[in-house]
């Protein structure tokens, strides 16, 4: 009876937690990873081959619509039936940005609608369609450092290249060496290992959730001590490597810092220019790779893959005599409609705004390209400053003959940007 007690009272607080406070809520930043949808690739010998996936690999499914349409509610229960947000659209409430990937897209206009569902009638622009159309703002993945994290970093690519070479890895290796070897054989993908038995879990995994024909070695036991199947080994090597992808202070700061430098500023703005900054909500679409970043930045990633629809939520509130303090919580279960309130690490729940801010510098890039290796702009020319007209006409036509070759560049850069080279896209593609 007492352990029952116990549940039922973590249940209430969980409940209560569930429930945004709207007297003392200011503002509400939120990242999730999009919903349910195909693969990424699909390995040779599979039984499901790519007309199983009519719309193709790498597309949210109508899965996926329907979780975030339930998340969007979710949403609406938690901000909108409190009173915090009005129960319209309104673009001086809320603003959106999402990776430039069609599955997150189509996941932050999917959550829109169930946020903002039903629509009034003053928002129809149709009386048989109970949807409004709202923006979502997104930029090119080579240029985004934030949300699809494409942006290339040469200083977070050699803390992987390290990480990789690391002793910790080596072992890694020859402990799955057999493993690797056999899943190769299984699958016809050969040259297995960390950095890509991703793209076997995660396709039999989307096989799983849309209930296709398992592979028929996928429930073998791999490991008779414990009865681990390969399914079950693939799944705990496809999350080990998130904490790969982020090991290190230094790395986690370069991909998560970001996105967190950005809530932060949204708090900022919102506590300082309260009148002039009308935002409630500014919501964030990102992948699996964007959730854990930022859950590694914080110290609060427990080692386990970014459920689909999973979400990461900050919410500013203000206290007695104009003080401010932060609560995160963080909705990792698709199915499950709890947000788990999280403490930041050196502080409380409801942790103070100024503690939250000394507790995050080390966190936050303060000039981001620049730590990433990039030259600075700024920089003065140590060079001497007297040339000769020959050197200045043969400078001009070199320069000429530079931006002919930029421009044949930047065009053959667009069309191929999705071929990204960078070690971080060839260990993981942001699903």
């Amino acid at each position: 009876m007492a352990k029952i007690g116990i549940c039922l009272v973590y249940i209430f607080i969980l409940n209560v937690y569930c429930q945004a406070d709207d007297t003392t809520l200011r503002l509400v930043n939120l990242v999730y990873r999009h919903g349910d949808r195909s693969p990424i690739d699909i390995f040779p010998t599979d039984v499901n081959q790519i007309d199983k996936w009519p719309q193709g690999l790498g597309w949210l499914s109508q899965i996926g619509i329907q979780q975030h349409f339930n998340l969007g509610q979710l949403l609406r229960q938690r901000y909108v039936s409190t009173g915090f947000m009005n129960s319209s659209y309104s673009r001086y409430q809320i603003a959106i940005e999402s990776s430039d990937e069609d599955r997150c897209l189509m996941s932050a206009y999917s959550n829109l609608a169930g946020l903002f569902y039903p629509p009034d009638n003053e928002s129809r622009f149709h009386p048989d369609l109970p949807w409004q159309p709202i923006p979502v703002h997104t930029r090119p993945t080579y240029e985004d450092n934030m949300l699809n994290m494409g942006e290339n970093c040469p200083r977070y690519n050699e803390l992987l290249a390290a990480t990789m070479a690391s002793h910790a890895i080596e072992k890694e290796e020859i402990h799955n060496k057999e493993f690797y070897a056999h899943v190769g054989n299984l699958t016809g993908w050969k040259d297995e290992n960390i950095s890509n038995i991703w793209r076997i879990a995660d396709t039999v995994f989307c096989e799983k959730c849309h209930n296709l024909t398992d592979n028929p070695w996928l429930y073998d036991i791999w490991n008779k001590t414990t009865n681990q199947t390969i399914y079950d080994k693939l799944r705990h090597l496809e999350s080990y490597q998130f904490t790969l992808l982020f090991k290190g202070k230094e790395a986690s700061m370069l991909k998560g810092g970001p996105l967190l430098a950005r809530w932060i500023q949204n708090m900022k703005d919102k506590i300082t220019f309260p009148q002039n900054n009308t935002f409630k909500m500014l919501m964030y679409s990102g992948h699996d790779t964007t959730v854990s970043a930022l859950l590694t930045n914080l110290g609060l990633f427990n080692g386990v893959s970014p459920q689909y629809a999973s979400s990461v939520v900050s919410e500013l509130h203000e206290g007695q005599a104009g003080s401010f303090y932060v609560n995160l919580f963080y909705k990792n279960q698709t199915y499950n409609d709890t947000f788990v309130p999280l403490t930041l690490p050196g502080c409380t729940f409801n942790c103070p705004y100024d503690n939250f801010i000394r507790l995050t510098k080390d966190a936050v890039p303060t000039d981001w390209r620049k730590q990433c290796g990039y030259p600075d702009p700024q920089a003065p020319n140590k060079g001497g400053d007297k040339l000769g007209a020959g050197w200045l006409v043969s400078f001009a036509l070199a320069g000429l003959l530079v931006a002919v070759l930029i421009i044949f560049g930047v065009c053959v850069f667009r069309l191929r940007r999705r071929s990204d080279t960078t070690l971080y896209s060839k260990f993981d593609i942001s699903s």
